[in-house]
């Protein structure tokens, strides 16, 4: 059984980039008790150790064949608050506790480094994501035509762009992974059901991109709980 263990090495000149801007690690898990694992994130976020990120807990609804039935979240606002958190877990006995909790309860699917290049709206509001998994060539292109989409309304909420990183199983998931936020269900109902036929800006959108990325997978995920560190 994979253990879920947690990135602490200072990843060089990555952190370049990071310093002045939030970046994430992301953490797939699959288990049979959702449950348990609340449990073990409450008790984490309840020592308040490291205390200088923030952390969400997703449920993997739609992902094809993929094993993850969770993905966890933990989102560093600055290089400075990575740092502090990396030093702090190894040295936080709630930590270990719950790296031993979670080794009994669940197993690890993947790890990786996620830096956002483009971000709107704030995804915290958001309840429920759909993912697109892709490999992207050329992310200046992709960024700008994917954010002119957005700005027609295809996406009622937050989105985003993120390069994947350190960790990253690029055969699987691919380079870059884009994202679009709803409010509720219903809100991704509405959405779903309204762009089942592709619109005259879509379609714009995937001629000018279709040199740029290959688009790997669709996914969609809601949010179980988010933690927040105290102040």
């Amino acid at each position: 059984m994979k253990k879920l263990i947690f990135l602490f090495v200072f990843l060089g000149s990555s952190f370049l980039m990071a310093q002045e801007r939030p970046f994430q690690a992301f953490f797939g898990i699959k288990t049979s008790n959702p449950l348990a694992v609340v449990s073990a994130m409450d008790d984490l976020a309840a020592a308040n150790c490291p205390g200088t990120s923030s952390a969400r807990l997703m449920n993997e609804l739609f992902n094809g064949g993929e094993e993850t039935t969770h993905t966890i979240i933990i989102t560093y606002p600055d290089k400075m608050s990575y740092m502090m958190w990396a030093n702090n877990f190894t040295s936080c006995p709630a930590a270990g506790k719950f790296l031993q909790t979670m080794s009994e309860i669940s197993e690890q699917t993947f790890q990786f480094m996620g830096m956002p290049l483009l971000t709107e709206g704030d995804p915290n509001g958001d309840q429920f994501f759909q993912v697109f998994l892709m490999d992207v060539s050329d992310p200046s292109t992709y960024a700008s035509e994917y954010a002119k989409l957005m700005a027609t309304g295809q996406c009622p909420s937050s989105y985003s762009l993120v390069a994947m990183g350190p960790g990253a199983d690029i055969e699987e998931y691919g380079t870059h992974f884009a994202y679009c936020g709803f409010k509720n269900m219903d809100s991704f109902l509405d959405s779903y059901m309204g762009n089942s036929t592709p619109t005259d800006a879509y379609m714009e959108f995937a001629s000018k991109v279709a040199d740029a990325r290959t688009l790997k997978a669709i996914n969609m995920s809601a949010v179980v709980k988010d933690w927040l560190p105290s102040q």
